[in-house]
């Protein structure tokens, strides 16, 4: 069997207890390289293995984002179409502008529709309070609501912080977008994934709803928390949607799954194999999409700070990169050396997940673990040597074919 380097800077990494238990997986765009490896325990003591369940978080909004593209293939909606049709709550939502000298809110009307590409892109102007300072002073104004909200119709009817395909912003758009997806199909989205993603892709352990199922239930796994002096310790905290604490699934942030189970979505979107998508929308995925403001704001959210460059850019090389986003997640635009090519789609999900697609170099693959606070440097620092080692067997691998 192949050497991986990687294998034992993660095995050390565990064993002088600066990680808790993580699993790799990744495989090429023909299906025949594969690789899938678990390492350690959680902070709880359960062994963390590649079929073990965690709280995806954002790794969520990729289905969500096929889901909601199937839709365009099906002739529901088009991408460029006004939502407020499908989803009139949007619609009537305007744009938060500034505040005046009392700190009043001053509001004004949209001057363009919602679309879905604005949607899927984050350029639609939909946020939330967490990742905008704008709705924080908001949240000041207004206080707090009077009941915790349970829908993403009532935690989520917040006005946009800039004109629609006017810039960039993390926020609400892909709980909204799965919102569509269940009004188009009159499927619940725990029952549209199941039926037109999971099951074609073998997806066996992703929902929404982990204690629903046996096989997913008796496979989750803790959280482990890193403190300020760099320890681990065993938590229950950390969880924004955890199952049962709201009506809605969110397909922002709510799914639970398996790390065997997520690659099989990023193989076939790296094959674009036509399983799941058709081709012409699998190339439109990974396109840029954004307009020069939403651009120029992504690359001054992403160069920030340090804390921003691992929180969001998951593992590119934020000192010569240039950033854009897809229909799906961001996108790099320059080749770095020995890994992700030109054109390669990544994100991640808030308990230090990172995956990504490299379809130049036909190779995909993920980071699997349950840690907080998110954006933590050790994973960060273990993923490139990750990345490195595998793109460096894949060349093996294909010298032999």
């Amino acid at each position: 069997m192949a050497k991986y380097s990687h294998e034992a800077v993660f095995e050390t990494a565990y064993q002088a207890g600066q990680i808790p238990g993580v699993a790799l997986v990744a495989a090429d765009a023909t299906g025949k390289f594969r690789y899938e490896k678990a390492f350690g325990k959680t902070a709880h003591g359960e062994p963390f293995l590649t079929d073990s369940v965690v709280w995806i978080a954002s790794c969520t909004k990729l289905m969500t984002s096929v889901a909601a593209l199937q839709q365009v293939q099906r002739g529901l909606i088009g991408l460029d179409e006004d939502v407020g049709k499908v989803l009139p709550e949007v619609a009537v939502l305007k744009v938060l502008k500034d505040f005046d000298a009392e700190g009043k809110p001053i509001f004004e009307d949209r001057k363009e529709a919602i679309t879905l590409r604005n949607m899927l892109s984050h350029s639609s102007g939909l946020s939330m309070p967490l990742f905008s300072p704008k709705l924080q002073q908001l949240e000041k104004f207004t206080g707090p609501p009077a009941n915790p909200p349970k829908n993403i119709v009532t935690e989520f009817s917040q006005p946009l912080v800039f004109q629609p395909g006017k810039g960039w912003q993390y926020g609400t758009s892909l709980d909204w977008a799965g919102k569509l997806v269940e009004r188009l199909s009159g499927q619940s989205l725990e029952e549209y994934m199941k039926a037109n993603i999971w099951d074609p892709l073998n997806m066996r352990l992703m929902t929404f709803a982990p204690d629903s199922r046996p096989e997913t239930k008796e496979r989750k796994v803790g959280m482990t928390r890193r403190d300020a002096d760099g320890s681990l310790h065993p938590t229950t905290e950390g969880y924004l949607y955890l199952y049962g604490d709201r009506e809605d699934a969110y397909g922002g942030a709510a799914g639970w799954g398996s790390a065997e189970s997520f690659v099989n979505i990023l193989q076939a979107l790296c094959a674009n194999d036509g399983r799941i998508l058709s081709k012409e929308l699998v190339d439109e995925m990974f396109r840029p999409q954004l307009g020069p403001e939403g651009k120029e704001m992504l690359n001054q959210i992403l160069h920030a700070d340090e804390e921003s460059r691992r929180v969001l850019g998951n593992t590119f090389d934020m000192d010569h990169q240039v950033m854009d986003y897809g229909l799906g997640g961001e996108i790099g635009l320059k080749d770095e050396v020995g890994r992700r090519g030109a054109g390669t789609m990544s994100w991640g999900g808030l308990p230090n997940l990172i995956w990504w697609i490299d379809r130049k170099g036909g190779l995909c693959g993920a980071l699997f673990t349950n840690l907080i606070p998110v954006g933590d440097a050790k994973i960060v620092e273990l993923m490139r040597q990750f990345e490195l080692s595998v793109y460096e067997q894949y060349e093996e691998f294909k010298k032999k074919q």
